[in-house]
């Protein structure tokens, strides 16, 4: 048998997580010699107890090999050991890299230059704005944006890389056989399909609660450094941040709102040093001179000076009111001090140029920086 089927079979044992795995690996030199040793043996190792061993030995590897491996080629997925030659560089080099990857899409040796993104699953509109903004502006300039597929941002993370035409990779908190969240169906398989769908977890098992702080350390594992957009103080996208500190990786933070609950996290990440990100290029010139060498040219800024647009009087006065928060029309009169009808009709032909977006309930926000 193959010594990566060793793997995924060790992979596969109840209880043996990526910590007593890397210590049945050194004890024994090989994967292999794990399930023929005996239960005096495997005990000798620590923190292996005799439920541990008894795991390893009544596992039926042939079987639940066989059956791994069928499921995979049905699904088009393929499989990678700590061990491979094409396992992520920057993966190998935290403290606990999973031992087994299940992959579908892209080689993962051909996202080197990754970023993460992620923020809170509640997010507000201002969230998902700056999201979309950022991760569109990153993807376009040939980063790979890495998030973990989870409502709200980390959803809008993904959609924005793969509308730019980008990379991006979505690494998952359960068996790539899964959906989670299940409406997230069609954008999994857009991934698939313009990116890289990533799982350390065996292609069958499902989504748990416990499986999501174990995915975050890959996240920023993956990564050259991690963006919170949106997060609240208790936000599951501040263990990514903290897994990012421990992996020696750069940590960055959108400031929003101070009486907003949903920026309690990334306000508090400022405020502990991480570096405040306004746009892509915030980013960028944290990177190795080496990375930025090899991304596309400059972030293609929006022309916002009125005069270069060529705007009327009554659109520069509209677009001076408008910003990356959402203003309702009724505000927009009010401050314009122009007529409901011109104020309708004027942002009208700015939203047709592509200048002003209008989200729901008559709310309209700038698309220039």
């Amino acid at each position: 048998m193959d010594e990566a089927k060793y793997w995924v079979g060790l992979n596969m044992v109840l209880g043996i997580g990526k910590t007593l795995f890397a210590r049945l690996l050194r004890h024994f030199g090989s994967v292999r010699n794990v399930f023929r040793a005996n239960v005096r043996e495997l005990m000798a190792v620590h923190g292996i107890g005799e439920k541990n061993a008894r795991e390893i030995l009544d596992f039926d590897l042939e079987r639940n090999i066989d059956r791994e491996f069928r499921l995979a080629e049905k699904l088009n997925l393929r499989v990678m050991t700590l061990a491979s030659p094409e396992y992520p560089y920057l993966l190998k080099s935290i403290y606990d890299p999973p031992p087994v990857l299940y992959y579908r899409g892209n080689p993962l040796a051909k996202h080197q230059v990754a970023v993460a993104v992620v923020g809170t699953r509640l997010a507000t509109s201002y969230g998902k704005m700056v999201a979309e903004r950022i991760c569109g502006d990153l993807a376009a300039r040939g980063l790979v944006i890495v998030s973990g597929m989870a409502r709200g941002i980390d959803t809008v993370c993904h959609q924005s890389a793969i509308k730019a035409g980008g990379q991006t990779i979505a690494v998952l908190g359960c068996g790539l056989s899964h959906t989670y969240p299940p409406e997230n169906g069609r954008l999994k398989q857009q991934i698939a399909e313009q990116g890289t769908l990533v799982s350390e977890f065996p292609i069958s098992m499902r989504p748990d609660k416990s499986n999501f702080p174990a995915r975050n350390r890959i996240i920023s594992g993956l990564s050259l450094g991690t963006l919170i957009v949106e997060a609240g103080a208790k936000s599951g996208a501040l263990i990514t941040a903290q897994f990012a500190l421990d992996q020696g990786r750069d940590v960055f933070a959108v400031p929003g709102n101070i009486y907003s609950p949903k920026s309690r996290g990334t306000n508090h990440l400022v405020k502990l040093g991480a570096k405040l990100v306004d746009g892509a290029d915030a980013v960028i010139e944290e990177l190795p001179p080496s990375v930025q060498a090899l991304l596309k040219g400059a972030v293609s800024e929006e022309k916002t000076n009125a005069e270069s647009l060529g705007l009327s009087d009554k659109e520069r006065s509209l677009m001076s009111l408008l910003s990356l928060e959402e203003k309702h029309i009724e505000t927009l009169i009010e401050n314009s001090r122009l007529s409901p009808a011109v104020v309708s009709a004027t942002l009208t032909q700015l939203e047709l140029r592509g200048l002003v977006r209008q989200k729901e309930g008559k709310r309209f926000v700038s698309n220039c920086h």
